[in-house]
């Protein structure tokens, strides 16, 4: 039997080094150190956040879906029931981003600050999907807060990148890796 502390330890080494490969990844062959949205900035977004995280689908577990691809980021929101829940959000930038929403209905809601680096987002959901796609002006990091019904969204609740791996907490970072 793993005693208490044994677990403790363990997870704590392993969340220093999801934060290590979250903050500081290496490059990964065939991912551009700058993206169409991006065309002149200096690094990458980290390894990672690259890729639509392989769980994601329609009517999937319920939380936030987040991913960077060629095209600039991507944020999607699912649940399994077709019951209403409300997910919300901020993602916060350094520099400047541009949003546009992807398969929102009339109660969804985005609002962008006058200076263009805040995000907040409010989707009332029924079971498909709700999203942003959003591109950044060469921003060094992001950060990200997601809650559903009122409540921050337990790490579990949300995926990142291809590998769907999960942030170390709720607010978490994305930094460009130089």
């Amino acid at each position: 039997m793993t005693s208490p502390l044994r677990r403790s330890i363990s997870r704590a080494v392993a969340a220093a080094g999801l934060l290590a490969t979250l903050l500081v990844a290496a490059t990964v062959p065939g991912v551009a150190a700058a993206t169409p949205d991006e065309p002149t900035c200096a690094g990458h977004w980290p390894a990672t956040v690259q890729g639509k995280p392989t769980i994601y689908q329609s009517g999937g577990r319920a939380g936030d879906y987040i991913w960077h691809s060629s095209t600039g980021w991507h944020l999607r929101v699912t649940k399994v029931t077709t019951a209403t829940a409300v997910f919300s959000g901020k993602i916060h930038a350094d520099k400047p981003m541009s949003v546009a929403g992807v398969a929102l209905e009339s109660e969804d809601k985005i609002t962008i600050s006058g200076d263009r680096k805040t995000i907040w987002y409010r989707f009332v959901n029924h079971g498909s999907i709700d999203g942003i796609d959003f591109k950044t002006a060469c921003a060094n990091r992001l950060t990200f807060t997601g809650a559903m019904d009122g409540t921050a969204l337990p790490i579990s609740r949300i995926w990142i990148g291809v590998n769907g791996r999960h942030p170390l907490q709720n607010p978490f970072v994305v930094a460009r890796v130089r």
